[in-house]
């Protein structure tokens, strides 16, 4: 058996160097993937992989919103590669993730939006999210509270009322996504909104706003303002 090793290893090793000197700003984006598949296939030349993947959903941050039975149907990505790439999405807004010690202030829209957009601006199915806050806009807790299909999630008021008190709650603020990257409210949307505004108040909890977010805006539904 030869010892000699496959020619894309030097390059695969000029690539990570590459990496650790200049960070993400020096690679294109399929050389990020590319790199980032080296350590799920060993043993493979995974650069025309990364530019198939790249090709076939567009971007490098398409292809970490992909399923994992979508990633899978492209040939030469297996379970590990798709459970790698799949991590690296679920890593992003855990980084993001303070500790109790230093929870986010959310105080302004532009701060609320930031954080929503990171959690669930780019999901393909809806997710109904509530942040609850104490009294200087900290945030204190988040829930998913409602996991829709491609067109709806189902929200209860006395679910997001029960999570509110239980927390401690001064404020809350209502997110969900919309997956078609349309803004406009629903009736439902609206009707909810109003509800949960009369319900918070009567209890003693202020509602900030509820939000419909996409990948590239927020809306504001109580407001009836875009950011």
């Amino acid at each position: 058996m030869s010892d000699e090793k496959p020619l894309y290893f030097g390059h695969r090793k000029r690539l990570r160097e590459k990496f650790r000197a200049v960070d993400r700003d020096g690679l294109s984006d399929y050389e990020l993937l590319e790199l980032l598949l080296s350590y799920a296939i060993p043993r493979y030349d995974t650069k025309p992989l990364a530019k198939r993947l790249i090709k076939q959903f567009g971007s490098f941050a398409n292809v970490l919103d992909q399923e994992y039975d979508e990633l899978e149907s492209m040939k030469g990505l297996g379970e590990n590669s798709s459970t790698l790439i799949k991590l690296v999405k679920a890593a992003i807004p855990q980084y993001f993730e303070p500790d109790s010690r230093t929870t986010p202030v959310l105080n302004s829209p532009e701060k609320v939006i930031d954080f929503i957009r990171a959690e669930i601006g780019n999901q393909k199915k809806e997710f109904f999210m509530l942040l609850c806050l104490n009294t200087t806009g900290r945030l204190i807790h988040k829930e998913i509270i409602s996991k829709g299909t491609i067109n709806q999630a189902h929200v209860y008021p006395r679910e997001i009322i029960k999570t509110a008190l239980l927390k401690n709650s001064s404020a809350i603020i209502l997110v969900h996504n919309h997956p078609s990257g349309e803004l406009k409210p629903s009736s439902h949307d609206e009707k909810l909104t109003s509800a949960m505004n009369e319900i918070s108040s009567s209890l003693g909890i202020i509602l900030h706003d509820h939000l419909i977010v996409s990948k590239d805006q927020a809306y504001s539904i109580k407001y009836g303002r875009v950011y």
